[in-house]
C-alpha cells in the first residue's frame, strides 16, 4: 500500500503557481478525479500560469485524500515548481504520507540540482525531470525524479494513437507507456494537456481524469 501512495503521490503533482495575478500571465483552473477499482477517492485541483510568450512559467497544487482499501490512509501534498523556458528552475514541496513527512528542495546549478531532503543536501543530475505527469515534456524523458523523495527512476516511453473516453466523451489522444522503475499510461489530447493517467498497484486499478469543464 505504500508503493501506492508515492504513486498517487506523482498523480497529485499537477502543477504549482506563484502570484498567479501578477500583471502579464494568464493562468487556467483544471479538476482530476482519482479513482480506485472504479470508485472516486478524491479530486485535484490545480492552476497552471503562463507567461506573455504562453510558456509555463509556474503552477501549484493543494491536495489531500483518503484511500480506502486494507486500512484507511491519509495523504496530503502542497508543491510548488517554478519554470523558465521548458526548464525546472526550482521546486519545493511537503508532503504527509500517513504520518511520514516530507520537505523537498530542488534549485536548478550550472551544471545539476542542488536538492535537499527533510534538511539532507542532495545533488540531482541535470537531466532528471520531475514526475509531474500534467507535463508534456515528461513523455520525452528518459530519467525521472520522485517530487515527494526525490528517488531517481530509469524509464522507457512508448507511444501509440489512441481514443480514450473522459466524461462519457470519446477523445483522440496519444497514448504514452512508461516501463521501467515508474510503470503508468498517460494519455494527452491534441493540445498537449493530460487527459488520463492509468496505472496498476498489488492488483488494484488506479486512474486519474481530466473533468471536463
Amino acid at each position: 500500500m505504500r508503493r501506492l501512495i508515492w504513486w498517487l503521490a506523482a498523480v497529485i503533482v499537477l502543477g504549482s503557481i506563484g502570484a498567479a495575478a501578477a500583471a502579464g500571465k494568464t493562468h487556467e483552473n483544471h479538476f482530476a478525479s482519482i479513482r480506485i477499482d472504479g470508485k472516486k477517492i478524491g479530486q485535484v485541483h490545480y492552476t497552471v500560469t503562463y507567461d506573455a510568450e504562453g510558456e509555463v512559467e509556474s503552477f501549484k497544487t493543494n491536495a489531500s485524500y483518503s484511500v480506502l482499501g486494507f486500512e484507511v490512509y491519509s495523504f496530503s501534498h502542497d508543491l510548488t515548481e517554478h519554470w523558465r523556458s521548458g526548464e525546472l528552475q526550482s521546486l519545493n514541496g511537503y508532503a504527509n504520507d500517513d504520518g511520514d513527512k516530507y520537505l523537498v528542495s530542488v534549485q536548478r546549478k550550472a551544471d545539476d540540482f542542488a536538492a535537499t531532503l527533510n534538511g539532507k543536501d542532495l545533488t540531482l543530475p541535470p537531466n532528471a525531470f520531475p514526475s509531474s505527469v500534467w507535463n508534456y515534456q515528461i513523455t520525452e524523458q528518459s530519467l525521472l525524479f520522485n517530487v515527494t523523495d526525490l528517488r531517481l527512476m530509469n524509464v522507457k516511453v512508448g507511444k501509440r494513437d489512441e481514443r480514450v473516453k473522459v466524461d462519457g466523451k470519446s477523445i483522440e489522444a496519444e497514448r504514452f507507456d512508461f516501463t521501467g522503475d515508474w510503470r503508468a499510461s498517460l494519455w494527452f489530447d491534441q493540445d498537449r494537456q493530460l487527459l488520463k493517467l492509468e496505472y496498476k498497484v498489488k492488483g488494484r486499478s488506479v486512474v486519474v481524469t481530466l473533468d471536463q469543464i
